[in-house]
Order: C-alpha cells, then structure tokens, then sequence
C-alpha cells in the first residue's frame, strides 16, 4: 500500500469488528489470583524445652544469604536437577528475609540471650550469628528423619513421598573470633491428603523451620556463657 493511500470504509469496519471480538474474548479469561505465603515460627519460650537463663547479654543475627539454588520468590518443588514452581504462588517477603527474621524471633522466645538483635538495629553485641540458606525445597525423596542431642524428636522413621527440606549453614562469631561454624538441616512430610499441595509444604516448611532453630537454641546453649564486658560493634 502506497502511504498515504486512503483505506476503505469496509476495510475500516472489519478491522473495527476484529477489535471488538479479541476484546471481547479477552475480557472474559480470568487469570489465577496471586496468593502470598508467609513462613510461620511456632511456639512460646514456655513451650520450647531448651527455654531458660539467658547465655549471653546480646546476641545479633545478621542478614542471612542465600544461595545461588534457593529462590527468594516462590516456594519450590525439587526433583533431580529439575526445579518447578508455582508461579502465582509467592512468598510475602524474599525468603532470605522471612528465614533472617523466623530466626531471629524463634531464638528470642528461646530466650538464648537477654536481647537478639537484627543486623540494623543499634548497639552493641556480645555475639553475631552469620549464615548461608543452602536449601529450601520440596523434594520427592525418601528421607530419614534425624535426631539431635537435647531434641528428643529423632524417631529415625523414612519418609516418602513430598518432604519439605531446609539446610542452613550457621557460624556464630564474638569479638571477631569464630565460635563455632555448623551446618543445620531439619525435614518434614508433607500432609498427603491436604487437597492444596502449595499450603501443605508452607505448613512442612515452619514446622521444620521450627525444629531447626530448637537445634540452634540448643548449640548455642552448649557453649560456654560469654565473657561479661562491653560489646562488640556489628560484623558480617
């Protein structure tokens, strides 16, 4: 077509009514709604066994990074190398966050220390808890439950089927000085006659999120009682 070149009425009308009918299918097509998961820490320090004497003054837990495998976004499924997600499916705040701050406050109501601080908050510290999140997944795996000392929950029974995994690598430093550098690591089954798979593995997810930092709580009370002094400044 020459520019310029006058288009038809006819012309005009059909693309008008095309328009008007890809609109029109397109208004009906209703997209899935976006849902938003939060990852709940439960329990009280009245509930927890490792509750007790404070260890330490100030103990300040630092931002938590993830890595490279972990995503921040979405709650995920593992299977082999493979790793599916549900897209509209999203966690409220990136997981590396949402783990920072479950830690945080599950290792106050632990009451492990007299203040447990976030990475921001001002002041000093006597001890600063650094990590890595290694793993946070659904994995279609057959998995034995583990146990630790002072836990009593170790039941050694394998699980099959779904099984909401998480491992952290944690190491606790005081004055600039490594007190102890560990890895953690907790499982648990997801419901399997829970009609929503997404909300069974969030509930998997802080059930052994719980679990996990009970094991923290209780390594951190295996060490000695920190020197009474002035404390530390932030470190990463």
């Amino acid at each position: 077509m020459r520019p310029g070149f006058p288009l038809g009425r006819g012309v005009i009308a059909g693309v008008l009514l095309l328009g008007a009918g890809v609109g029109g299918g397109c208004s009906s097509v209703e997209l899935p709604a976006e849902r938003f998961f939060v990852l709940a820490v439960a329990g009280s320090p009245d509930s927890h066994p490792s509750a007790g004497e404070p260890v330490v003054d100030t103990l300040r837990v630092l931002d938590l990074v993830p890595a490279s495998t972990v995503d921040r976004d979405h709650p995920v499924w593992r299977r082999g190398h493979e790793v599916q997600r549900p897209v509209h499916d999203r966690w409220l705040a990136p997981l590396d966050r949402l783990v920072t701050d479950g830690l945080r406050q599950g290792l106050a109501r632990h009451g492990v220390a007299g203040l447990v601080k976030g990475a921001i908050d001002a002041g000093g510290d006597d001890w600063q808890l650094h990590g890595r999140i290694l793993e946070f997944a659904v994995a279609d795996v057959a998995i034995e439950n583990g146990s630790f000392p002072g836990s009593g929950r170790g039941s050694g029974v394998v699980a099959t089927g779904p099984v909401a995994t998480i491992r952290m690598e944690l190491w606790l430093t005081a004055g600039g000085e490594r007190r102890f550098r560990h890895e953690f690591g907790e499982t648990e089954p997801l419901d399997a006659a829970a009609d929503d798979p997404v909300a069974a593995a969030v509930t998997a997810f802080g059930r052994a999120f719980d679990r996990l930092i009970e094991q923290v709580a209780w390594r951190l009370r295996a060490l000695p009682p920190a020197n009474a002094g002035p404390g530390t400044s932030p470190g990463r």
